[in-house]
């Protein structure tokens, strides 16, 4: 688990701070972002949208620069042996759960409301799922949620098939994303 919230962390941060280094280009010079693409894949268009400054007109991206950083330290601490309070797993727990329901509320805006897709939006998305979805029963399983005998047997016997969750998540968002853009996918 250390060397996946390592990985998790810094792939998802790399894409966040694409994004935001690219927000600022289009902000600063007008500068299209690369992965301005074609008509469905247009992340400037999601980025000058209402919803992609909702909290304190800061942009997204800085959260998830400075979130996915932290998934990355936690796991770094976890390699180097570090163990941390049970409130320290509960809160990041609360971290990991709070960004899944971001994201998930990010993909519906984008596919249904701003009618664009972002590439590395898409990116953090395919990245946190898993992470959202094996995390939590392996945190349940490691007792680091609760001491509870019953939690821990939960956690053992979800994990081995945290993958169908996993695989439903991205089949809404792939159905979705067929539904809404039924052109992206025509020859």
């Amino acid at each position: 688990m250390a060397l996946y919230l390592v990985f998790t962390g810094l792939a998802s941060w790399y894409a966040a701070f694409t994004l935001a280094r690219e927000g600022y280009q289009l902000a600063l010079t007008g500068a299209p972002p690369s992965c301005d693409i074609n008509p469905f894949f247009s992340c400037g268009n999601v980025m000058q949208s209402w919803q992609a400054t909702l909290f304190f007109d800061a942009p997204n991206q800085l959260y998830g620069v400075a979130g996915f950083m932290i998934v990355a330290t936690v796991g770094a601490a976890l390699l180097a042996g570090a163990t941390m309070r049970r409130w320290f797993w509960v809160f990041f727990t609360l971290g990991i759960l709070a960004a899944y329901v971001w994201l998930m509320w990010m993909f519906y805006q984008a596919v249904f409301v701003i009618g664009f897709l972002c590439l590395y939006c898409m990116v953090v998305w395919a990245l946190h799922i898993p992470l959202w979805w094996i995390f939590l029963p392996w945190a349940l399983k490691q007792g680091m949620l609760g001491s509870s005998a019953k939690l821990r047997s939960f956690g053992s016997s979800w994990l081995p098939y945290s993958w169908i969750l996993v695989v439903i998540n991205y089949a809404v968002i792939g159905l979705s994303v067929l539904i809404q853009f039924p052109l992206l996918f025509s020859v």
